[in-house]
Protein backbone atom coordinates (compact mmCIF):
# COMPACT_ATOMS: atom_id res chain seq x y z
CA UNK A 1 0.00 0.00 0.00
CA UNK A 2 1.27 3.41 -1.11
CA UNK A 3 0.50 5.44 2.36
CA UNK A 4 1.73 8.91 1.83
CA UNK A 5 1.27 12.61 2.00
CA UNK A 6 -3.02 12.13 0.77
CA UNK A 7 -2.89 15.32 -0.75
CA UNK A 8 -0.93 13.62 -3.73
CA UNK A 9 -3.69 11.81 -4.55
CA UNK A 10 -5.00 14.14 -7.73
CA UNK A 11 -7.82 12.53 -9.60
CA UNK A 12 -10.31 14.59 -10.86
CA UNK A 13 -10.93 15.62 -14.32
CA UNK A 14 -9.19 19.49 -15.26
CA UNK A 15 -11.35 21.79 -16.76
CA UNK A 16 -13.71 23.02 -14.39
CA UNK A 17 -13.74 26.87 -15.96
CA UNK A 18 -15.02 25.35 -18.82
CA UNK A 19 -18.16 24.65 -18.04
CA UNK A 20 -20.56 27.41 -18.05
CA UNK A 21 -24.11 26.28 -18.07
CA UNK A 22 -24.40 26.33 -14.25
CA UNK A 23 -25.96 23.49 -14.00
CA UNK A 24 -23.75 21.98 -11.56
CA UNK A 25 -23.02 25.05 -9.16
CA UNK A 26 -22.06 24.15 -5.85
CA UNK A 27 -21.06 26.91 -2.50
CA UNK A 28 -19.47 26.22 0.55
CA UNK A 29 -20.07 27.70 3.34
CA UNK A 30 -17.73 27.57 5.74
CA UNK A 31 -17.53 28.70 9.38
CA UNK A 32 -14.37 27.56 11.18
CA UNK A 33 -14.44 29.17 15.17
CA UNK A 34 -11.14 30.93 16.01
CA UNK A 35 -9.98 31.05 12.40
CA UNK A 36 -7.05 34.16 12.16
CA UNK A 37 -8.44 36.12 9.64
CA UNK A 38 -7.28 35.06 6.31
CA UNK A 39 -7.40 34.31 2.70
CA UNK A 40 -9.05 30.77 2.03
CA UNK A 41 -8.71 29.61 -1.13
CA UNK A 42 -10.89 26.35 -3.07
CA UNK A 43 -8.69 24.20 -4.97
CA UNK A 44 -10.10 21.21 -7.39
CA UNK A 45 -7.33 18.20 -7.79
CA UNK A 46 -6.44 17.14 -10.77
CA UNK A 47 -4.56 14.78 -12.58
CA UNK A 48 -0.52 15.13 -12.91
CA UNK A 49 0.26 16.90 -9.59
CA UNK A 50 -1.90 20.03 -10.85
CA UNK A 51 -3.66 21.83 -8.85
CA UNK A 52 -6.36 24.10 -10.44
CA UNK A 53 -7.49 27.55 -8.60
CA UNK A 54 -11.08 28.17 -8.67
CA UNK A 55 -12.12 30.34 -6.05
CA UNK A 56 -10.57 32.67 -3.27
CA UNK A 57 -12.14 34.74 -0.36
CA UNK A 58 -11.07 36.61 2.51
CA UNK A 59 -13.27 35.05 5.74
CA UNK A 60 -14.25 37.55 7.87
CA UNK A 61 -12.92 37.78 11.87
CA UNK A 62 -16.09 35.15 12.90
CA UNK A 63 -14.54 32.51 10.56
CA UNK A 64 -17.13 32.88 8.17
CA UNK A 65 -16.47 32.70 4.38
CA UNK A 66 -17.86 31.40 1.29
CA UNK A 67 -16.80 30.24 -1.92
CA UNK A 68 -18.28 29.07 -5.23
CA UNK A 69 -17.75 27.09 -8.45
CA UNK A 70 -19.07 24.83 -10.92
CA UNK A 71 -18.15 21.11 -11.84
CA UNK A 72 -18.56 19.53 -15.13
CA UNK A 73 -18.78 16.74 -12.87
CA UNK A 74 -18.21 14.72 -9.24
CA UNK A 75 -14.52 15.79 -7.97
CA UNK A 76 -12.29 16.43 -5.49
CA UNK A 77 -11.34 20.05 -4.20
CA UNK A 78 -9.38 21.01 -0.91
CA UNK A 79 -10.51 24.50 1.09
CA UNK A 80 -6.44 25.78 1.44
CA UNK A 81 -5.66 27.97 4.77
CA UNK A 82 -2.72 29.35 5.93
CA UNK A 83 0.17 26.82 7.49
CA UNK A 84 -0.79 24.51 4.49
CA UNK A 85 -4.17 23.14 6.58
CA UNK A 86 -6.53 21.58 4.15
CA UNK A 87 -9.97 20.67 4.63
CA UNK A 88 -10.75 17.47 1.58
CA UNK A 89 -14.39 17.73 -0.17
CA UNK A 90 -16.26 15.28 -2.46
CA UNK A 91 -18.57 17.71 -4.29
CA UNK A 92 -21.07 17.59 -6.84
CA UNK A 93 -23.37 20.49 -6.77
CA UNK A 94 -25.63 22.58 -4.63
CA UNK A 95 -24.97 24.17 -0.52
CA UNK A 96 -22.26 22.39 1.56
CA UNK A 97 -21.87 23.85 4.60
CA UNK A 98 -18.55 23.00 6.58
CA UNK A 99 -18.05 23.75 10.16
CA UNK A 100 -15.30 23.01 12.63
CA UNK A 101 -12.73 24.26 14.93
CA UNK A 102 -9.29 26.18 14.05
CA UNK A 103 -7.64 24.35 16.99
CA UNK A 104 -9.17 20.91 15.42
CA UNK A 105 -9.56 21.25 12.06
CA UNK A 106 -9.95 17.62 10.87
CA UNK A 107 -12.98 17.65 12.87
CA UNK A 108 -15.27 19.35 10.96
CA UNK A 109 -19.41 18.38 10.43
CA UNK A 110 -20.59 18.58 7.30
CA UNK A 111 -24.32 19.13 5.95
CA UNK A 112 -25.10 19.28 2.27
CA UNK A 113 -22.68 16.61 0.91
CA UNK A 114 -23.20 13.06 1.94
CA UNK A 115 -20.24 12.23 -0.16
CA UNK A 116 -17.53 14.61 1.75
CA UNK A 117 -18.66 13.13 4.74
CA UNK A 118 -18.12 9.07 2.88
CA UNK A 119 -14.36 10.69 2.23
CA UNK A 120 -14.16 12.21 5.49
CA UNK A 121 -15.10 8.89 7.38
CA UNK A 122 -12.32 7.63 5.01
CA UNK A 123 -9.87 9.92 6.28
CA UNK A 124 -10.44 9.38 9.73
CA UNK A 125 -9.72 5.11 9.19
CA UNK A 126 -6.50 6.33 7.34
CA UNK A 127 -5.24 8.59 10.09
CA UNK A 128 -5.55 5.97 12.57
CA UNK A 129 -4.16 3.78 10.64
CA UNK A 130 -1.19 5.87 10.49
CA UNK A 131 -1.05 6.11 14.58
CA UNK A 132 -0.90 2.57 14.71
CA UNK A 133 1.93 2.31 12.23
CA UNK A 134 3.62 4.75 14.23
CA UNK A 135 3.47 2.66 17.38
CA UNK A 136 4.79 -0.08 15.66
CA UNK A 137 7.89 1.71 14.46
CA UNK A 138 8.63 2.36 18.19
CA UNK A 139 8.15 -0.84 18.84
CA UNK A 140 10.68 -2.18 16.20
CA UNK A 141 12.70 0.29 17.72
CA UNK A 142 12.70 -0.81 21.05
CA UNK A 143 13.01 -4.93 20.09
CA UNK A 144 15.68 -4.24 17.85
CA UNK A 145 18.00 -2.63 20.56
CA UNK A 146 17.05 -5.05 22.96
CA UNK A 147 18.17 -7.60 20.50
CA UNK A 148 15.14 -10.05 21.41
CA UNK A 149 14.73 -11.59 17.34
CA UNK A 150 12.03 -13.87 18.72
CA UNK A 151 9.58 -11.51 19.71
CA UNK A 152 10.54 -9.72 16.58
CA UNK A 153 9.78 -11.59 14.39
CA UNK A 154 6.14 -12.08 15.95
CA UNK A 155 5.87 -7.67 15.61
CA UNK A 156 7.20 -7.64 12.20
CA UNK A 157 3.86 -10.23 11.48
CA UNK A 158 2.31 -8.32 12.93
CA UNK A 159 2.76 -5.29 11.37
CA UNK A 160 2.08 -7.08 7.79
CA UNK A 161 -1.26 -8.25 8.97
CA UNK A 162 -1.50 -4.49 10.02
CA UNK A 163 -0.89 -3.78 6.92
CA UNK A 164 -2.64 -6.44 4.77
CA UNK A 165 -6.62 -5.60 6.88
CA UNK A 166 -5.66 -1.94 5.77
CA UNK A 167 -5.04 -2.69 2.60
CA UNK A 168 -8.23 -4.83 2.31
CA UNK A 169 -10.47 -2.36 4.14
CA UNK A 170 -9.26 0.65 1.27
CA UNK A 171 -10.38 -2.37 -1.40
CA UNK A 172 -13.21 -2.34 -0.16
CA UNK A 173 -14.04 0.76 0.23
CA UNK A 174 -12.63 1.77 -3.21
CA UNK A 175 -15.12 -1.08 -4.13
CA UNK A 176 -18.52 -0.34 -2.62
CA UNK A 177 -18.42 3.61 -1.88
CA UNK A 178 -21.23 5.07 -4.02
CA UNK A 179 -19.13 8.12 -4.96
CA UNK A 180 -16.58 7.59 -7.61
CA UNK A 181 -14.26 10.74 -6.96
CA UNK A 182 -13.90 8.79 -3.22
CA UNK A 183 -13.75 5.26 -4.80
CA UNK A 184 -10.70 6.49 -7.03
CA UNK A 185 -8.83 8.76 -4.11
CA UNK A 186 -8.89 5.25 -2.29
CA UNK A 187 -7.93 3.16 -5.02
CA UNK A 188 -5.22 5.45 -5.68
CA UNK A 189 -3.46 4.58 -2.62
CA UNK A 190 -2.49 1.53 -4.26
CA UNK A 191 0.71 0.51 -5.10
CA UNK A 192 0.07 -1.19 -8.72
CA UNK A 193 3.09 -3.51 -8.53
CA UNK A 194 1.61 -4.76 -5.44
CA UNK A 195 -2.00 -4.53 -5.79
CA UNK A 196 -2.27 -4.71 -9.35
CA UNK A 197 -4.83 -7.15 -9.53
CA UNK A 198 -7.49 -5.66 -7.94
CA UNK A 199 -6.92 -2.33 -9.68
CA UNK A 200 -7.25 -4.34 -12.89
CA UNK A 201 -10.48 -5.82 -11.72
CA UNK A 202 -11.23 -2.55 -10.29
CA UNK A 203 -10.80 -0.09 -13.25
CA UNK A 204 -13.75 -2.96 -15.13
CA UNK A 205 -15.52 -2.80 -12.18
CA UNK A 206 -15.84 1.37 -12.13
CA UNK A 207 -16.54 1.30 -15.55
CA UNK A 208 -19.79 -0.38 -15.27
CA UNK A 209 -20.51 1.73 -11.88
CA UNK A 210 -19.96 4.89 -13.25
CA UNK A 211 -20.22 4.61 -17.42
CA UNK A 212 -21.08 8.00 -18.17
CA UNK A 213 -18.32 9.73 -16.38
CA UNK A 214 -14.93 10.80 -18.11
CA UNK A 215 -13.04 10.56 -14.87
CA UNK A 216 -13.73 6.75 -15.30
CA UNK A 217 -11.93 6.81 -18.48
CA UNK A 218 -9.09 9.20 -17.31
CA UNK A 219 -8.43 6.89 -14.24
CA UNK A 220 -8.21 3.47 -16.75
CA UNK A 221 -5.64 5.37 -18.37
CA UNK A 222 -3.88 6.74 -15.75
CA UNK A 223 -3.72 2.93 -14.36
CA UNK A 224 -2.74 1.65 -17.14
CA UNK A 225 0.36 3.86 -17.26
CA UNK A 226 1.15 3.02 -13.80
CA UNK A 227 1.21 -0.57 -14.19
CA UNK A 228 3.35 -0.53 -17.36
CA UNK A 229 5.54 1.55 -15.27
CA UNK A 230 5.15 -0.52 -12.17
CA UNK A 231 6.45 -3.87 -14.58
CA UNK A 232 9.10 -1.68 -16.58
CA UNK A 233 10.73 -0.93 -13.19
CA UNK A 234 10.08 -4.19 -11.92
CA UNK A 235 13.89 -5.09 -11.53
CA UNK A 236 14.23 -4.11 -7.68
CA UNK A 237 12.63 -6.76 -5.27
CA UNK A 238 9.42 -5.41 -4.29
CA UNK A 239 10.60 -6.09 -0.47
CA UNK A 240 13.56 -4.30 -1.24
CA UNK A 241 12.51 -0.78 0.14
CA UNK A 242 10.40 -1.97 2.81
CA UNK A 243 10.87 -0.89 6.82
CA UNK A 244 12.86 -3.55 8.31
CA UNK A 245 15.25 -4.06 5.42
CA UNK A 246 18.79 -2.61 4.32
CA UNK A 247 18.43 0.41 2.02
CA UNK A 248 19.15 0.05 -1.14
CA UNK A 249 22.43 1.88 -2.91
CA UNK A 250 21.59 4.92 -4.58
CA UNK A 251 24.23 6.62 -6.64
CA UNK A 252 23.45 9.86 -8.73
CA UNK A 253 25.51 12.91 -9.51
CA UNK A 254 24.55 16.32 -7.84
CA UNK A 255 24.60 19.31 -9.64
CA UNK A 256 28.00 19.63 -10.70
CA UNK A 257 28.14 16.16 -12.15
CA UNK A 258 29.81 14.68 -8.94
CA UNK A 259 28.66 11.14 -7.75
CA UNK A 260 27.41 10.38 -4.54
CA UNK A 261 26.44 7.59 -2.54
CA UNK A 262 23.56 7.22 -0.21
CA UNK A 263 26.22 4.61 1.84
CA UNK A 264 28.63 7.82 2.15
CA UNK A 265 26.12 9.36 5.05
CA UNK A 266 26.14 5.60 6.85
CA UNK A 267 26.67 6.82 10.45
CA UNK A 268 23.92 9.04 10.62
CA UNK A 269 19.90 9.10 10.23
CA UNK A 270 18.82 9.81 6.42
CA UNK A 271 15.87 11.26 5.27
CA UNK A 272 15.59 9.93 1.49
CA UNK A 273 13.38 12.40 -0.26
CA UNK A 274 11.97 11.62 -3.40
CA UNK A 275 10.47 14.87 -4.92
CA UNK A 276 10.89 17.19 -8.09
CA UNK A 277 10.53 20.92 -8.50
CA UNK A 278 7.02 20.38 -10.66
CA UNK A 279 5.06 18.29 -7.71
CA UNK A 280 3.00 20.76 -6.16
CA UNK A 281 2.50 18.17 -3.12
CA UNK A 282 6.06 18.27 -2.85
CA UNK A 283 6.71 21.90 -3.01
CA UNK A 284 4.21 21.85 -0.02
CA UNK A 285 5.54 19.25 2.33
CA UNK A 286 9.05 21.00 1.74
CA UNK A 287 8.33 23.90 4.82
CA UNK A 288 7.87 20.69 6.93
CA UNK A 289 11.12 19.27 5.83
CA UNK A 290 13.30 22.33 5.97
CA UNK A 291 12.06 22.83 10.04
CA UNK A 292 12.94 18.86 10.66
CA UNK A 293 16.31 19.91 8.82
CA UNK A 294 16.72 22.59 10.76
CA UNK A 295 15.87 21.18 14.38
CA UNK A 296 18.02 18.13 14.16
CA UNK A 297 21.10 18.37 11.54
CA UNK A 298 23.26 19.09 14.44
CA UNK A 299 22.02 15.87 15.38
CA UNK A 300 23.25 12.68 13.69
CA UNK A 301 20.48 13.52 11.05
CA UNK A 302 20.78 14.56 7.42
CA UNK A 303 18.96 14.44 4.39
CA UNK A 304 19.28 12.91 0.56
CA UNK A 305 16.79 14.77 -1.79
CA UNK A 306 16.63 12.65 -4.91
CA UNK A 307 14.81 14.48 -7.72
CA UNK A 308 12.44 13.28 -10.66
CA UNK A 309 13.00 16.31 -12.72
CA UNK A 310 14.72 16.78 -16.43
CA UNK A 311 15.11 20.47 -16.00
CA UNK A 312 18.50 21.35 -14.15
CA UNK A 313 17.12 24.61 -14.24
CA UNK A 314 13.62 24.69 -12.73
CA UNK A 315 15.24 21.83 -10.16
CA UNK A 316 18.21 24.44 -8.91
CA UNK A 317 15.27 26.87 -8.30
CA UNK A 318 13.24 24.91 -6.55
CA UNK A 319 15.89 24.22 -4.33
CA UNK A 320 16.40 27.54 -3.76
CA UNK A 321 13.24 28.77 -3.30
CA UNK A 322 12.46 26.10 -1.14
CA UNK A 323 15.53 26.94 1.19
CA UNK A 324 16.39 23.36 1.00
CA UNK A 325 20.05 23.06 1.79
CA UNK A 326 21.11 19.82 1.96
CA UNK A 327 22.52 17.16 -0.58
CA UNK A 328 20.56 17.01 -4.01
CA UNK A 329 21.42 14.91 -6.83
CA UNK A 330 19.22 13.49 -9.44
CA UNK A 331 20.10 11.87 -13.26
CA UNK A 332 17.11 14.09 -14.98
CA UNK A 333 15.43 10.58 -15.74
CA UNK A 334 11.81 11.97 -13.83
CA UNK A 335 9.86 8.35 -13.07
CA UNK A 336 13.29 6.22 -14.83
CA UNK A 337 15.46 7.87 -12.16
CA UNK A 338 17.82 4.79 -11.34
CA UNK A 339 16.93 5.59 -7.87
CA UNK A 340 12.90 6.15 -7.56
CA UNK A 341 13.58 2.50 -9.63
CA UNK A 342 15.70 0.95 -6.79
CA UNK A 343 12.86 1.69 -4.14
CA UNK A 344 9.81 1.36 -6.22
CA UNK A 345 8.71 4.78 -5.91
CA UNK A 346 5.89 5.48 -8.65
CA UNK A 347 4.23 8.56 -6.65
CA UNK A 348 5.96 11.21 -5.06
CA UNK A 349 6.73 12.88 -2.39
CA UNK A 350 7.41 9.53 -1.18
CA UNK A 351 10.72 9.19 1.66
CA UNK A 352 12.91 6.74 3.65
CA UNK A 353 13.76 7.51 6.78
CA UNK A 354 17.23 5.17 7.22
CA UNK A 355 19.48 4.62 10.57
CA UNK A 356 23.23 4.77 10.91
CA UNK A 357 23.78 1.32 10.52
CA UNK A 358 22.01 1.70 6.57
CA UNK A 359 18.30 -0.18 7.53
CA UNK A 360 14.74 1.60 6.80
CA UNK A 361 13.13 2.50 9.57
CA UNK A 362 10.37 4.43 8.43
CA UNK A 363 8.39 5.52 5.19
CA UNK A 364 6.65 8.04 3.94
CA UNK A 365 7.05 10.78 6.80
CA UNK A 366 4.99 13.77 6.19
CA UNK A 367 4.16 17.10 7.59
CA UNK A 368 4.70 17.43 11.30
CA UNK A 369 5.43 13.66 11.38
CA UNK A 370 8.82 13.90 10.47
CA UNK A 371 9.49 16.03 13.23
CA UNK A 372 7.84 13.46 15.35
CA UNK A 373 9.60 10.83 14.70
CA UNK A 374 13.07 12.08 14.79
CA UNK A 375 12.28 13.45 18.36
CA UNK A 376 10.80 10.13 19.42
CA UNK A 377 13.95 8.30 18.06
CA UNK A 378 15.90 11.01 20.12
CA UNK A 379 14.16 10.42 23.13
CA UNK A 380 14.25 6.48 23.28
CA UNK A 381 18.60 6.43 22.38
CA UNK A 382 17.78 4.68 18.84
CA UNK A 383 21.38 3.93 17.68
Amino acid sequence: MNIKHLLSFLIVVSGLAACSSGTNKFTIIGNIAGLPEQTVILEQLNFNDIISVVDSVHSNKDGHFELSGIAPEPGIYRLHFTTNRFILLSIDKGNVNIKSNWNTLEAYTVVGSPATENLKNFLGAIREYRCDINTMFIVFDSLKARGNDSIMANATRDFQDMNQHFTTYVENFADTTPYEPNAIFAAMMLKPGKEGVFLGSFTQSLGKRFPSAKMTKDFAEYNMKAAAMAKQGGGASPLAAEVGAQAPEVSLPDADGKIVTLTSFRGKYVLLDFWASWCHPCREDNPYVVAAYEKFKDKNFTILGVSLDENKEEWLKAIKDDKLNWTHITDFKRWSCAGAQSYNVNSIPTNFLIDPRGNIIAKNLHGADIEKRLQELIKTGHQ
